[in-house]
């Protein structure tokens, strides 16, 4: 509801960007998959195993099980995102205006539950990368990210925005009151339950190995998709697990968030 509420004049002002003359949807290409990942068309719909080089229209939803990673480049080659082990992901919205390279984007990523760690090269502009969570929304430009929600055994969802590399904006609403979190390089906010935000440096170990992830999905390394310039597809299609995952694969941070 948080996220909804954030995201309302966002809403507005994608319906009228949508009206635009040339606008196109886009597509998510599955680059790999490791373990159990699943994929749904319509809410309701069978889960379906995703394989590598599926393509994707947006309103789809992916999961990964206990065992499962996948990366995915989701609306064109200029991000691509690693869905860590138990994960659920919505791509609600992926549409560009001009070249699906050098024009104008707008992708939208709803991570219901997990983690996520993503590589966006620099975008336009007018374009727009944003993660919802269930406690707010991290805008994203030419940045290396990280994203984890996770449920805890009394029920809160406490949500972990990290800037791996440039500059992340994460929006949350505070005991009613909207507020937008400026992380650089190396720092985390945790928002959520009794959590009190504040903006730190993420732990060196967490730090090296959000680095070691994110530099994976595009260099082909343990659990990555293929060399320097690869293309979609053309990596291992089973790639081994990482050597060295993230603390908060397969539960909630370990360190960098804030209490």
């Amino acid at each position: 509801m948080v996220a909804c509420a954030l995201v309302l004049a966002l809403a507005g002002a994608t319906t009228l960007y949508s009206a635009e003359e040339g606008l196109k949807q886009a597509k998510a290409t599955v680059r790999s998959v490791h373990g159990t990942v699943e994929y749904q068309d319509k809410e309701n719909g069978p889960w379906v195993p995703v394989k590598p080089n599926m393509k994707f229209p947006a309103g789809i939803t992916v999961r990964t099980g206990a065992d499962g990673t996948a990366d995915i480049s989701v609306n064109g080659t200029a991000s691509a995102v690693r869905l860590t082990n138990n994960t659920t992901v919505v791509i609600p919205t992926m549409y560009y205006i001009g070249s699906a390279r050098e024009g104008d984007t707008t992708t939208m990523l709803n991570l219901k539950s997990g983690g996520i760690i993503g590589n966006v090269k620099k975008i336009s502009a007018n374009s727009r990368y944003e993660i919802i969570t269930p406690n707010g929304v991290a805008g994203i430009r030419g940045t290396d990210f990280a994203v984890t929600t996770w449920k805890n055994p009394d029920g809160s969802d406490p949500t972990t925005a990290y800037s791996i590399v440039g500059t992340v904006l994460f929006s949350a609403v505070i005991n009613g009151v909207p507020q937008t979190f400026t992380l650089h390089t190396g720092q985390s906010v945790t928002v959520g339950g009794t959590v009190t935000p504040v903006v730190q440096t993420t732990g060196s170990d967490t730090q090296q190995s959000l680095q070691f992830q994110s530099q994976n999905i595009n260099n082909g390394a343990p659990g990555g998709a293929g060399g320097p310039g690869a293309g979609p597809g053309k990596g291992n299609p089973n790639p081994p697990p990482p050597s060295t995952p993230p603390p908060f694969i397969g539960g909630p941070p370990q360190g960098g968030s804030a209490s």
